[in-house]
């Protein structure tokens, strides 16, 4: 052991995953079985191809390059290293020879643990052997366990006034246990009765047994009962509202949040085995986190300007840091976003019909439907994200073809100018040839898709990806399903589309690594910011893509097309599994930091600084940049021509 003060050792351990999440004692005696030694800059600390390392080494001050040794005796940059990494683990616990090469970029000071204790705590600590498990999956749930305020190490939303209690709030937790129930042959009155009595505004229909049939609110008995004169000894079977959905009590807060805002209601049974044992409603979220998407889903169908409309996004900001306090995933977050965007836009529609049919330019003269495409197709749409779109109307006879174009021109038109007031970004001068280019007949349409399938320019399929990623918000054709057909048909008879396609999308590759406040590109060159969508995100997407086109799936959410490729075998667990973690992560960390924006004011568009992200994100990004490579190599192999 070194004459290096053994609590400054302890210190510094104490804020280095996964040594700060070990008790007092045993990081005590780890810490009398470390050494320091210190490697000059240039030395080779590990040689690939030579026996696997030693010990764990734990850096103190300095960096290493990780690099891997090509045929043509030109090293491929891995990855940077810095203050608070360790490198040697993968060599050690393999007991294979060094697939890497390690070499001190600068003079490094670095903490050696012996090979024998290092297995040993990998062994026996499961945080140690999540950490080194070399799966993304593992290792997020490992800096989770490690975190003492997970979501806040994650996204570093502390101005959000983030709470680790909040964050794992189960329904049990927050429902309302003393049940108010009645039998479906209960007349109405007696149930009303109970209901003063008890001084609550509904009460749950239940089977003998205990199964939730209905719930009889406030709203009922004025709606379904006073003001249609029904008599008071009706059954509640008979006015009760029979919309009730049935919820875990061991779902998360923001799940039952999620379900009212998708369903439009304000209260869930909680059931176990079909038994009703408690109710939770919008009322009891909103007591805990301040706000709830219901309200604000149900407001959008009540609002008659443009002008409220416009304000209802601030209030869907709210909700979106709600869910983040809750602990939302990634997944659960989009899809509350995408159906209120959803139900904007259908909102929109109508109250820009209205507006055309005010002005005397009269309805649509023909059916039509309004298609969402790129991120709004895979519903992945980010806070205040400008919106793809295209309206696709009927075909008509060529003599009509004029005047209908006009009319759905200047509907888009008015639409885009609509969208833009809530907050969805575009610029006012691209608005006239936006609704130009993207109003077209069926015809039109299918023709443009057949033209890029069948051999488009390079630039054009760029520029056209994103119309491979659509869905109908509002139909009145069957345009989608048809297309979809015409598509998949299409590809099976030019099979190099898919690469063609391949190469015309982003061609960014990852960073490897974090260096102090510079990201480390695979040059190793230095990069002082990051466009998290266009290294880590963007990837991703191509790659879904292309996959789930080859293997005719209809599915344009990237994770549901992981999921399917994976479940037809085109991608392994493993691999799926990483991809899935790696594409949450770095969405949730994208909606948090924007939420983070909007409270101080500041729009900081698609840039990331690496200085602002602490020691967890950088682990945890560095994990996710490494399995996009793997995935942009597994693409590059399977559909290169």
């Amino acid at each position: 052991m070194s004459d290096f003060p053994l609590p400054r050792i302890k210190d510094f351990l104490q804020s280095v995953v996964p040594f700060d999440s070990m008790e007092e004692t045993e990081l005590q005696r780890v810490v009398g079985l470390m050494d320091l030694a210190y490697f000059p800059r240039g030395e080779v600390i590990i040689q690939a191809g030579e026996d696997p390392s030693k010990n764990l080494y734990v850096i103190m001050n300095g960096s290493v390059r990780v690099t891997l040794p090509r045929q043509s005796g030109e090293e491929l940059l891995i990855d940077v290293r810095g203050e608070g990494d360790t490198f040697g683990a993968l060599s050690l616990l393999q007991g294979e020879l060094a697939l890497f090469t390690v070499t001190a970029q600068e003079d490094l000071l670095a903490f050696m643990l012996p090979d024998e204790p290092f297995r040993t705590l990998v062994r026996d600590n499961p945080v140690f052997k999540r950490h080194f498990s070399f799966s993304l999956a593992r290792n997020i749930d490992a800096v989770r366990r490690a975190a003492d305020h997970h979501t806040t190490q994650m996204t570093g939303t502390e101005t959000l006034g983030l709470d680790a209690v909040l964050t794992g709030s189960r329904v049990h937790e927050l429902m309302s246990k003393s049940l108010l129930t009645c039998l479906p042959a209960t007349p109405v009155k007696a149930a009303a009765i109970l209901m003063t009595q008890r001084k609550v505004g509904s009460i749950m229909v239940c089977e003998p047994g205990g199964r939730p049939l209905g719930i009889l609110t406030d709203t009922d008995l004025r709606v379904r009962v006073l003001a249609a004169g029904v008599a008071p000894d009706v059954a509640v079977a008979e006015v009760m509202s029979r919309s009730i959905k049935a919820i875990s009590p061991q779902a998360f807060a923001f799940e039952a949040m999620i379900e009212m805002a998708r369903h439009g209601v304000h209260h869930l049974a909680v059931t176990e085995e079909q038994r009703l044992v408690g109710v939770i409603s919008d009322h009891d979220l909103t007591m805990v986190t301040g706000s709830s998407p219901v309200g604000v889903m149900k407001e959008v169908a009540k609002v008659s300007s443009l002008e409220d409309l416009a304000g209802l996004p601030r209030r869907m900001n709210r909700v979106m840091e709600t869910l983040l306090r809750l602990g939302g995933s990634a997944e659960y977050m989009l899809d509350v976003l995408s159906e209120f965007n959803d139900r904007l836009t259908m909102r929109l529609i109508r109250l820009t019909q209205s507006a055309m049919e005010h002005k005397g330019l009269g309805p649509p003269p023909v059916q039509f439907s309004w298609l969402a495409l790129g991120s709004a197709g895979r519903r992945e749409q980010a806070l205040h994200q400008g919106q793809d779109y295209a309206v696709v109307y009927a075909n008509v006879p060529p003599d009509r073809e004029e005047v209908v174009h006009t009319w759905f021109s200047e509907f888009a038109r008015r639409m885009i100018e609509g969208l833009s007031s809530c907050g969805f970004k575009g610029t006012s001068e691209a608005v006239m040839n936006d609704a130009l280019l993207c109003c077209r007949s069926e015809a039109a349409w299918e023709e443009s898709y057949l033209a890029w399938i069948g051999g488009g320019h390079p630039q054009a399929l760029a520029m056209a990806a994103k119309y491979f990623d659509l869905r109908a918000v509002y139909a009145e054709t069957s345009f989608v399903e048809t297309i979809w057909n015409k598509i998949f048909n299409a590809i099976e008879a030019n099979r190099g589309f898919l690469d063609r396609l391949r190469m015309a999308g982003s061609q960014a590759r990852p960073p490897v690594g974090f260096l102090r406040q510079f990201a480390v590109d695979s040059d190793g060159g230095y990069l002082d910011r990051l466009n998290l969508e266009e290294v880590a995100l963007q990837p991703v997407v191509e790659a879904a893509r292309i996959m789930a086109m080859d293997q005719r799936l209809r599915q344009t959410n990237t994770l549901e097309r992981l999921g399917a490729v994976t479940r037809l075998g085109l991608l392994k667990d493993r691999m799926a599994e990483d991809l899935y973690e790696a594409f949450s992560f770095v969405t949730l960390l994208r909606i948090a930091r924007r939420l983070e924006e909007n409270l101080n004011g500041k729009d900081g568009g698609a840039y990331l600084d690496p200085a602002d992200l602490n020691r967890v994100q950088r682990k945890m990004l560095k994990e996710s940049f490494q399995v996009v490579s793997k995935l942009q190599e597994f693409t590059a192999q399977r559909y290169a021509q």
